[in-house]
């Protein structure tokens, strides 16, 4: 097989899902930039055998199913390795590109594909890329390594050499424009994410507790849960959250996951959303998901927010008191509201237009040198 018909294979995290019932950030972001066919050579995905529907993909990009080998007394992550091996070994592709998981990298270093490294998170926090010698080594076997923000670029970098910054690229998520686009607008702050400590849902409900008595037109809504999928209060910190939204008189409602059509329906119809983090965020999808439907936007200073955000919204300590300010300063105007929105959409359609984005990652997958 000549170099020029091997495609290079999309690898996926272990625990990902490509279907519509089950993709994670990884499967949307890949699906979101395979739908535009702007790559001019060929491409695989590999990942978990679907339980769903397929997202879509273009004409001829074949979906590879890694075998669970539940026969293996292993861990997911070694059971996904091991597949991943046979599969390469099967298939011989030009490249293997592999995301988040700097283990899988180091295991296939030794095999005759080239390899490329593609992170979602924090490189620090990876296994594999904890310590600068490790990093350095991925850095010389790598053909690329794209980083989804600047901010996990510097992280990448911190203890290498001068001309790190220059070979690690950065490719931002892209947002589906069409699906995320401004509706009509309610007196109404949203929240959707995970509900666990690190994304500061505790923080928030103690704000609006504080600023939403003043204001008896608006109500404030909580989408998410502490696992995906999950629609029932089952952890101690939900039950923490459960007990301030309690206080609300009805004015805050704690409403479990929901879909992601249901998520979109949601950012279209509210005024303020809050990404209210305590953690540092790779990039901050929910975010650039609620600039492109025109919401103000509130954003904790961490990790990759402020890059998402830039000047088109509000970017401040997510402490409760600080979060009540930001938001009593939108709240006691809409035209200050408004204006926030319009620039948040904006921005989203020039900053993160998916066709510039897509043009760039494919370019790094189209390279045969």
């Amino acid at each position: 097989m000549s170099s020029t018909s091997q495609p290079t294979a999309i690898l996926l995290p272990p625990r990902e899902q490509f279907t519509h019932e089950g993709a994670g950030a990884i499967a949307l972001t890949v699906a979101e930039q395979l739908r535009t066919g702007a790559s001019r050579e060929p491409l695989e995905i590999w990942g978990r055998a679907p339980n769903g529907t397929l997202l879509a993909l273009p004409d001829g990009t074949p979906y590879v199913s890694l075998s669970d080998l539940a026969w293996i007394p292993a861990r997911r992550r070694s059971r996904h390795a091991w597949a991943a091996r046979l599969q390469a070994a099967r298939r011989r592709p030009w490249r293997l590109e592999i995301h988040n998981r700097a283990e899988l990298f180091q295991r296939l270093a030794t095999g005759s594909s080239r390899l490329a490294l593609y992170l979602h998170n924090d490189p620090q926090g990876i296994r594999g890329l904890e310590l600068a010698e490790q990093r350095q080594a991925v850095l010389r076997r790598a053909d690329y390594i794209v980083c989804v923000s600047d901010f996990l670029r510097r992280r990448f970098c911190e203890g290498l050499g001068a001309d790190c910054a220059a070979r690690v690229q950065v490719v931002a998520n892209s947002v589906d424009l069409d699906r995320f686009r401004p509706g009509p607008k309610r007196r109404e702050i949203l929240f959707v994410g995970r509900l666990i400590p690190e994304k500061g849902a505790v923080e928030l409900a103690e704000a609006l507790l504080e600023l939403l008595p003043r204001h008896p037109e608006v109500t404030a809504r909580f989408i998410g849960a502490w696992h995906f999928g999950q629609s029932d209060v089952r952890f101690p910190y939900e039950r923490d959250l459960e007990a301030l939204v309690a206080r609300s008189g009805g004015q805050i409602r704690l409403e479990g996951y929901r879909p992601y059509d249901e998520v979109a329906a949601a950012f279209a119809r509210a005024e303020i959303a809050v990404v209210p983090s305590l953690w540092d965020e790779p990039f901050g999808r929910t975010a650039l998901e609620a600039m492109a439907a025109g919401c103000a936007v509130v954003a904790a200073n961490r990790g990759g927010l402020p890059e998402v955000v830039g000047d088109a919204g509000q970017v401040v300590e997510p402490d409760p008191a600080t979060l009540a300010e930001s938001l009593g300063s939108l709240l006691a105007s809409s035209a200050r509201c408004e204006a926030f929105g319009n620039a948040a959409r904006r921005r989203a359609e020039t900053v993160f237009e998916a066709g510039a984005l897509h043009r760039r990652i494919a370019s790094l997958r189209d390279r045969r040198d």
